[in-house]
């Protein structure tokens, strides 16, 4: 039997391979979920056309939700803090660094901004596998979630891995943005920009013949038709296996090679008491920060630093020069709607990644909150400027971004151990950062749309919830590395199937790739 712990995206698509080879597998997972009376009202709203909804119904979504100076809080889902919860309340400290582990059912998948895109082999130059040896495996991971793309510009160096994804609507704001681009293509393609629509792991209406987005702008919320993929719907399937197995309640601390099998310990939520299990073979999928309590408990690397690396996150207004005055009150979907990938030498070897918002109710928000007392020419505002803005959510390549140090320390009173997190800022980021801000500025014709450098906003290295390399893979690892199956220095038997073996992180959206990656070890960890 082997055992996946976690049911993130890494452990769902990992079990899956393991399965399609015809292993037997357990999947263990602390599995906190929405809580019943939110999940009735969710199901409740799902049961409805989103047409009928009334106001009162669906403002438990936004519970929590604050614009503040330092810009949108971290997302929750459905209104409720359930994907960061600790149930065991390990000790952690953060120091200029963000972290956030996933106890929860299908982990962060629950609240993903959905965007999906393959790595290049030019942006993975220090990895000991290429973006071909990922290939099917992006296709079998595709395979397990709803897509919607297009075949457009983006393809000739991001594949799309896919037969027939299904065409989401696009905003009319996105659609005039796309266009300007498309009569622009030649310049943007000889100043090394390429762009196309976003591709989303979202249901598409009368994609393979199923209902799908209705538009209906809740997206940043949590969607009451679960039309946006979480990984907790692929464990569903995989529980109509009869070789398959699930057990909540489980917190997995420390793993031990125990002659021909691991043994694994943890908590048992239920009874508050010690859980231990052997297998023939453990996948760690359990997010980076998980991962490494348990491997550095396992390791027995107390006080030893390792390193995250990060993609740093931004976000930078777009104003276009033209608006579109029904932006404020078209039916659309609120997740990214453009993607750009720019690759400047100026910036750097490696695309950067820009994901284009268009238009949702925060941006209102918003210019309320930065107007105060200006709020009462709010209606002159709202069509001169709302009809225009663009948001960016940008990444940079793990090269030019901070790292964040793990340290996990014994407790001198003989509680938890405590991972310390403390930021590294990387001297090349602000540079970075600027030459993007310029090349923006330089395709302004092209673009049809001019940047707000003032409003930059630089979130602190983990806050994109894009990082890895804790223990990265090498073709000849050594102590804290793994080989090309994820097998850390001093294992046989125990495979890290997440991000925590990536060895450098391209800028480009990261779980379709963790997803790949976990399903390639899972597909080759039966032949080891």
């Amino acid at each position: 039997m082997i055992l996946v712990i976690g049911s993130g995206p890494a452990g769902v698509a990992c079990a899956s391979a393991l399965l399609d080879g015809g292993e037997e597998v357990t999947m263990i997972d602390a599995g906190l979920q929405l809580e019943p009376a939110r999940r009735r009202q969710v199901a409740n709203l799902g049961s409805r056309s989103s047409i009928s909804w009334e106001q009162a119904s669906v403002g438990f979504l936004r519970d929590g939700v604050e614009v503040t100076p330092d810009g949108i809080p971290v997302k929750l889902a459905y209104g409720s803090d359930f994907p960061y919860r600790d149930p065991v309340e390990h000790p952690m400290t953060l120091d200029g660094a963000f972290g956030k582990a996933s106890f929860a059912r299908g982990g962060l998948s629950n609240v993903w901004g959905a965007s999906v895109l393959p790595y290049r082999t030019e942006d993975m130059s220090d990895w000991p596998i290429t973006a071909d040896d990922l290939a099917p495996h992006y296709r079998a991971a595709l395979a397990m979630m709803p897509f919607s793309g297009r075949h457009d510009r983006l393809e000739e160096e991001f594949p799309l891995h896919h037969d027939s994804p299904g065409k989401l609507g696009s905003s009319s704001q996105a659609e005039a943005f796309l266009r300007d681009l498309e009569l622009n293509a030649s310049k943007l393609s000889a100043h090394g920009v390429r762009f196309g629509a976003s591709r989303l792991a979202v249901q598409a209406e009368d994609a393979d013949g199923k209902p799908g987005c209705v538009h209906c702008g809740k997206c940043i919320y949590g969607c009451p038709y679960e039309f946006i993929y979480s990984s907790a719907h692929t464990l569903e399937r995989l529980r109509a296996n009869p070789s398959f197995s699930y057990r909540p309640g489980v917190v997995v601390e420390q793993l031990v090679e125990v002659g021909s099998q691991v043994e694994v310990t943890g908590r048992d939520l239920d009874t508050a008491g010690t859980f231990r299990m052997r297998a023939d073979r453990v996948c760690v999928a359990c997010g980076v920060l998980s991962t490494a309590r348990i491997m550095l408990a396992s390791l027995d690397a107390y006080e030893q630093p390792i390193h995250a690396l990060d993609n740093c996150y931004f976000l930078l207004p777009l104003v276009r020069y033209r608006g579109q005055p029904g932006a404020l009150n078209e039916r659309l979907h609120t997740l990214a709607q453009v993607f750009i990938e720019m690759l400047d030498p100026a910036v750097g070897p490696h695309r950067s990644h820009l994901q284009v918002y268009t238009y949702n109710e925060l941006f209102q928000e918003e210019i309320e909150r930065t107007m105060g007392p200006l709020r009462g020419v709010l209606p002159i505002f709202k069509r001169g400027v709302l009809g225009r803005l663009l948001l960016i959510q940008g990444y940079l390549h793990s090269d030019l971004s901070a790292r964040i140090q793990l340290v996990l320390r014994r407790s001198s009173a003989g509680g938890l151990p405590s991972l310390d997190l403390s930021g590294e800022s990387n001297p090349r980021t602000r540079a970075a950062l600027a030459a993007v801000q310029r090349r923006l500025w330089a395709e302004r014709s092209s673009m049809k749309a001019i940047p707000v450098p003032r409003m930059l906003r630089v979130g602190p290295p983990g806050r994109g919830f894009h990082t890895g390399g804790t223990f990265p893979m090498k073709a000849n690892p050594g102590p804290l590395e793994v080989d090309v199956l994820g097998r850390p220095h001093g294992f046989t038997r125990v495979h890290l199937v997440d991000a925590s073996v990536f060895p450098s992180l391209p800028a480009t959206t990261i779980t379709l790739s963790v997803m790949a990656n976990a399903h390639r070890i899972g597909s080759a960890a039966i032949a080891s």
